[in-house]
């Protein structure tokens, strides 16, 4: 079924319309907003095909209205609503891309019906006929991003529920000091390097949620992050953080690359990908490889983002996961706390004990030097804290239920 929303600052013309004509005879659905500000709201959970509109409105007007619809990447066909002395306002909403016009004080249930029959037709004789794959999807995500206007994807009633109920985030990634490794892996080939780069983000980010990953230049890499089912932010952050701050280990050991991050906030939807591409990437423009390198929107002091003595921690024991003496007491004097504070707030934002999760960061980067180097294990367990390669072996046994050796053999 098609839906059509109705946006009129007058309740009486807003029922004229829905009202004197049976919408399910022609398979439409109709909606209604009593302002330009209701139906942005609307629209930023529920895509529609048809949308009219009053011209002149009280707050955001009908051009206004139109403008932002496009702004936004939303596609739908447009009927303006107009009196006889607003044509000029008509012709302005013509060329900004709406479909036809109808003059309110004359129109016809029959003229109504007509109207939106003819742009409906038109509009899908005029979309190019697009499959329905993983790449045409993928393209049109990529293009909501950017916020190109006249963006559209035909997806099934089915597809487009599921994408209403998704939270979704944003993350920027950009990558510092390639040049070398563009070279020495690579072979100056910047179509495998961003491949590479891609896949690695994928792994990363893929563990607990479903994801998009998108190129946009040879150093930069926006990522669509969604799940279904509800999650609060605070656990969300926390997974998103420690997964992205486990991956860039992971290019600095192995690519010796630096990397930053920018994270925005949660939206329902796909409505808002534009905005929150916007907002990961001024986040990540101001990330430092050195200092803090992945942002949150809302900063330290946002609701749901990492507490800042957590931000530093963090920071902290990745940068010496190597020093065998790295300890909770040794994190606590650095940022600052007490060491039954830090103990505490640790477990309460990272859902595991600091001994856990310094051990699993460290069976991590053996694992990825393991496979990713020609060093010898005695090498990598030197270079992740532990003097003795004995006692890493054991702990990596013990942590994944296979030896360490048992890695290559299943790659």
């Amino acid at each position: 079924m098609r839906q059509m929303l109705i946006v009129d600052d007058e309740a009486f013309a807003r029922q004229a319309v829905a009202d004197s004509i049976d919408w399910e005879d022609y398979d439409i659905q109709v909606f209604q907003a009593s302002s330009g500000e209701e139906a942005v709201e609307f629209l930023e959970g529920h895509p529609v095909d048809l949308l009219m509109t009053d011209i002149r409105m009280s707050g955001i007007s009908g051009l206004e209205l139109i403008e932002k619809v496009f702004e936004k990447g939303w596609n739908p066909a447009i009927i303006v609503l107009s009196s006889y002395n607003e044509f000029d306002l008509v012709r302005s909403a013509m060329k900004l891309g709406a479909n036809d016009y109808l003059f309110k004080p004359t129109m016809m249930p029959g003229d109504i019906v007509e109207s939106v029959l003819q742009v409906l037709k038109k509009r899908k004789e005029s979309e190019p006929v697009e499959e329905k794959t993983e790449a045409g999807r993928k393209e049109y995500l990529q293009k909501l991003l950017l916020g190109e206007r006249g963006t559209s994807f035909d997806f099934s009633t089915e597809e487009r529920e599921v994408w209403e109920c998704r939270n979704v985030l944003v993350i920027v990634v950009k990558i510092y000091h390639y040049r070398e490794c563009l070279s020495r892996l690579f072979e100056e080939d910047l179509n495998l390097f961003q491949f590479s780069m891609g896949n690695i983000l994928g792994e990363i980010l893929g563990k607990q949620r479903e994801y998009e990953v998108f190129r946009m230049n040879y150093r930069e890499y926006a990522v669509i992050a969604w799940k279904s089912e509800k999650e609060t932010v605070q656990k969300a952050e926390t997974e998103i953080y420690q997964n992205l701050q486990s991956g860039f280990t992971f290019l600095k050991l192995y690519y010796e690359m630096d990397a930053v991050a920018g994270v925005s906030e949660f939206e329902q939807g796909m409505g808002k990908l534009s905005d929150q591409y916007t907002q990961a990437a001024e986040l990540c423009g101001q990330a430092n490889p050195k200092l803090q390198k992945i942002l949150f929107a809302g900063g330290s002091a946002g609701q749901g983002s990492l507490k800042k003595e957590m931000q530093q921690a963090l920071r902290f024991i990745e940068e010496n996961l190597g020093n065998p003496e790295l300890s909770l007491g040794m994190v606590a004097d650095k940022i600052g706390v007490s060491k039954n504070y830090f103990s505490r707030i640790f477990k309460e934002t990272m859902n595991e004990k600091f001994v856990s999760y310094v051990t699993r960061l460290r069976m991590e980067q053996a694992r990825n030097l393991y496979l990713n180097s020609d060093l010898k294990i005695y090498e990598i367990s030197e270079m992740v804290g532990y003097s003795d390669w004995h006692y890493l072996y054991n702990l990596y046994k013990k942590t994944y239920g296979h030896s360490l050796s048992k890695e290559k053999e299943s790659e």
